[in-house]
């Protein structure tokens, strides 16, 4: 009872079952048999690529529904955009099964898992097609899709208007009030030196606004 089992568990196995002999049960025995290695199961999935022959290819598992109540929409509207099917002489598959209507020379352009057909696009339009959904994903992190600034924020309304700086405060609009400075707009032009720090709005202009 040695090999690849640890002593602890054979200790273990033979205080819990002092009466047990070989060929009381066959998979027991052969846990205990040094003459059977050990060999795990690796079954390949049916839709796996086992190797890419053509690398200037991207491939994609479309839905395709054959039988009664057929449905090609799917890979219709994808060959229409620049998806063609996939063939042997682009990938090598896992499953041989999935390959149907080989031909003589064991060519085939229909490579098939149940509803899923294999279809092909240049490497270069599906990256455009990644970065596409990939910028649509970070503009969705957005709220209700704004724009963000350069730090990442999402930026207002007021800070997409060129040239004007909006900074939200909680202060008092009294104290903010005592340190504006308005300049003379003639003197201003005069020498090209900005005075001041604000600026004033008459309520006819305002009102003629809203009107």
């Amino acid at each position: 009872m040695a090999g690849e089992l640890p002593a602890s568990f054979v200790q273990q196995f033979r205080e819990a079952a002092p009466s047990y002999r070989p060929g009381q049960n066959e998979e027991a025995d052969a846990l205990f048999n040094p003459s059977i290695t050990a060999r795990p199961l690796h079954v390949p999935m049916a839709g796996q690529i086992q190797k890419r022959l053509n690398r200037e290819m991207e491939y994609f598992w479309a839905f395709d529904r054959l039988g009664q109540n057929p449905y090609h929409e799917r890979v219709d509207r994808l060959r229409a955009v620049g998806f063609e099917y996939a063939t042997t002489k682009d990938v090598q598959m896992a499953v041989d099964d999935v390959i149907k209507g080989k031909d003589d020379k064991g060519f085939s352009n229909e490579i098939r898992n149940g509803d899923l057909r294999l279809m092909k696009v240049p490497k270069q339009r599906w990256l455009e097609i990644r970065k596409s959904q990939q910028l649509q994903a970070i503009m969705m992190m957005n709220p209700r899709g704004k724009a963000m600034g350069d730090d990442g924020t999402v930026m207002g309304v007021q800070s997409l208007i060129p040239g004007v700086r909006t900074t939200v405060t909680d202060e008092p609009i009294e104290d903010i009030r005592a340190r504006a400075v308005v300049s003379d707009a003639a003197k201003d032009l005069a020498d090209g030196q900005i005075r001041g720090n604000a600026s004033v709005v008459s309520k006819d202009s305002i009102n003629k606004t809203r009107g």
